[in-house]
This record gives C-alpha cells, sequence and structure tokens, in this order.
C-alpha cells in the first residue's frame, strides 16, 4: 500500500509540474518558478515520508520553544 502512496504522490506532482512549469517559463516567471519547485519538492518529500510512516515533527512545536522563554517572562511579570 505504501508503494501506491508514493507512486500516486510522484504521478501527480508529475502531472502538476508538466502543466505548469511550461506556463511559468512562456511568461518568465523565473522567481515564481524557483519557488514553485522549491515547495513541490518539499511536498512531495513530506508526502513520500508521510507514507512510510516517518516521525516528521510538527512545526508548532518549534515555534512554541522559540518562544518559550518570552512566555516565562511574561508569565513571571504578571504573577
Amino acid at each position: 500500500m505504501r508503494v501506491l502512496y508514493i507512486t500516486l504522490a510522484l504521478l501527480f506532482n508529475i502531472i502538476l509540474c508538466i502543466i505548469e512549469i511550461p506556463k511559468m517559463i512562456q511568461e518568465k516567471l523565473f522567481k515564481e518558478l524557483c519557488v514553485f519547485c522549491v515547495l513541490v519538492f518539499l511536498g512531495t518529500l513530506l508526502a513520500i515520508l508521510k507514507s512510510i510512516d516517518a516521525n516528521i515533527p510538527n512545526p508548532s512545536d518549534w515555534i512554541a520553544w522559540v518562544y518559550s522563554p518570552v512566555a516565562d517572562v511574561f508569565k513571571s511579570m504578571l504573577k
């Protein structure tokens, strides 16, 4: 079943690229093309990792870790 999910993710992204990339090249949207390629690559990578049940960290945990010292300061000020 994992192979099917990986194949479907790759197939979807290949079709998406076949449709979108020529339009961007024709309209000379090279910055948008770079961003598109990076986002499609990251999306494909995450879809494949999710399909093989890899442990993917939650971005909100990183945000909470970064802002936890600020939250501690505010908690101590409000007591």
